[in-house]
């Protein structure tokens, strides 16, 4: 049955990976992979800091060829460029991830004013299906009646210069030095290829013959693939961790979304113990904690004994070198260890994501916590950086965007300050979370992980804290609210220190808001 052309639909983009059978001439392959790290190089020194800033990549072949040419060392031009577009392509990248922390940064230095939130909220009201001309004159209109201030302009320059030059602005400028660094490259593994580089026909039902560009003009290196279909489009040859060559190619597929928009909304608190906690009071994938406790113990044990064996053989070199150049090849290499890692990240991935389909099923407006800054400045132990490490947040997060594509829900990402401190009942700070409970100061005890999920749902409708807000920001809104909580049923900032109510590093602050708004006498 056909699909209906009302229904939703969309791209997913996905790395097919094919591994080569066979290969007329493996030597070539090397030698031209290693000559491709030459262009990347280059392209990194010249372009990968404040000069390629918001460059064209299909500019940098030229700037690249004035420093060197293709012909000096040997390699076609044509893989010359396509290696030379591939590194300007991933340096563009790395500058999109530094302008999202520089669009934040921008945001807490120049907050969103009422005047802007009143604009927006009249076009949301007013906008029904108006599009092009219509549009842009409703805006006119609005931008009239909420004329802009002095902040949103300080704003909108910063934004304007981030695209053109940030170095025009001192502040700018220092927060672009420091989340902007110049990148360096080491790949000498890979070959990129677009599709006039190589010819692909069917061999059989299971394989097929890839037929890529060479050293020398009209001789083609000949791969045969365990591949059902014809390769089209930019491929990459690449050798991996095991020796192995493999061919990487770029699919897309159309997904169906289901019928219908989101019409209800569900909070994700993100955990250890468990991956994740709704604020319906379900758990998902319970026992992940377990999973990764036992991963980095097994991997802490291994590298110990690694360095063991490592010092012992560094020992011996003098007496029997021998010896040592056999444990550093037969002992210390890195193929089962990277096999098991993988294998272990992939069961990981899987867990969470079956976990996620069983209860996130229809489209619903998923409201999670924004982890994507690093804590710097913390000293932990190492097995718990390894625990807390950055790929589980990752995986986390690309877990509920895996399964809000599926199923066509949409991701609100909030504020996560305070959102496990905050009693969800009464919506301040009054209360204490110890380990997996969460006990309110009238003496009830709640999950704390349920807590803090139904915490960040009513935050998804919080106009007062935005996503950028700093966290002292927001404890100043949050023990603004908790004073006149205890205001309104009678208690003092004092008397809730006293009875126990009130955390002590809210002291301070707390005593300040009730002095300046709450007069004794």
């Amino acid at each position: 049955m056909m699909a209906s052309k009302k229904q939703r639909k969309t791209e997913e983009t996905y790395t097919q990976v094919i591994p080569v059978v066979s290969c007329s001439d493996e030597a070539q392959v090397d030698q031209i992979m290693h000559l491709c790290g030459i262009p990347r190089s280059l392209t990194y020194n010249k372009l990968g800091s404040l000069q390629g800033w918001d460059l064209d990549w299909k500019k940098a072949d030229s700037i690249i060829r004035t420093i060197l040419k293709p012909d000096d060392i040997g390699l076609p031009g044509k893989i010359w460029e396509w290696a030379v577009n591939d590194t300007m392509k991933a340096i563009s990248a790395q500058q999109e991830a530094a302008k999202v922390y520089l669009v934040r940064e921008i945001w807490r230095k120049y907050p969103m004013q009422s005047v802007q939130q009143q604009r927006l909220k009249w076009l949301a009201e007013n906008k029904g299906k108006k599009k092009g001309e219509e549009l842009k004159a409703l805006k006119l209109v609005s931008l009239e009646m909420f004329p802009t201030c002095a902040i949103e302009t300080a704003r909108n320059r910063l934004i304007e210069l981030l695209e053109t030059d940030p170095t025009k602005d001192k502040w700018l400028h220092r927060k672009f030095r420091t989340q902007y660094k110049r990148g360096r490259t080491f790949v000498r593994n890979q070959i990129v290829y677009q599709g006039q580089g190589y010819t692909c026909k069917r061999i059989n039902r299971h394989s097929v013959e890839l037929q890529i560009q060479g050293l020398e003009r009209g001789k083609k290196i000949t791969l045969n693939l365990r591949c059902r279909h014809i390769i089209k489009g930019q491929i990459r040859v690449i050798r991996n961790i095991d020796g192995q060559l493999e061919v990487h190619c770029v699919h897309q597929r159309t997904k169906t979304l289901p019928e219908g928009k989101p019409t209800q909304s569900i909070g994700l608190d993100k955990g250890y113990t468990e991956g994740f906690y709704t604020s319906d009071g379900q758990a998902i994938a319970s026992g992940l904690g377990k999973m990764m406790t036992e991963k980095t113990e097994r991997i802490a044990k291994t590298n110990r004994n690694r360095y063991r064996i490592r010092a012992f053989a560094n020992g011996i070199t003098k007496h029997d070198p021998a010896k040592a150049a056999r444990i550093l090849e037969k002992n210390l290499g890195y193929k089962v260890k990277t096999r098991k890692l993988q294998s272990e990240k992939e069961t990981i991935k899987n867990f969470i994501r079956f976990d996620l389909r069983r209860v996130i099923t229809s489209p619903i407006d998923i409201i999670c916590e924004d982890l994507s800054i690093p804590i710097k400045g913390k000293s932990q132990a190492k097995h718990l950086t390894r625990k807390l490490n950055q790929w589980m947040k990752g995986e986390l997060q690309a877990s509920i965007e895996k399964i809000s594509l599926e199923t066509g829900s949409t991701i609100s990402v909030v504020n996560p300050a305070y959102t496990s401190q905050l009693d969800s009942l009464t919506g301040t700070l009054l209360g204490c979370r110890k380990g997996d409970l969460f006990i309110r100061y009238t003496g009830d005890v709640i999950q704390a992980d349920w807590n803090a999920a139904i915490n960040v749902r009513v935050r998804g409708q919080d106009n007062q804290i935005t996503r950028y807000m700093r966290s002292s920001e927001v404890e100043a809104i949050l023990v603004g609210r908790t004073v006149q909580y205890l205001h309104s049923i009678g208690y003092s900032v004092a008397a809730a220190l006293l009875l126990g109510w009130l955390p002590s590093k809210f002291k301070t602050t707390a005593l300040k808001y009730e002095s300046k708004y709450y007069p004794q006498g």
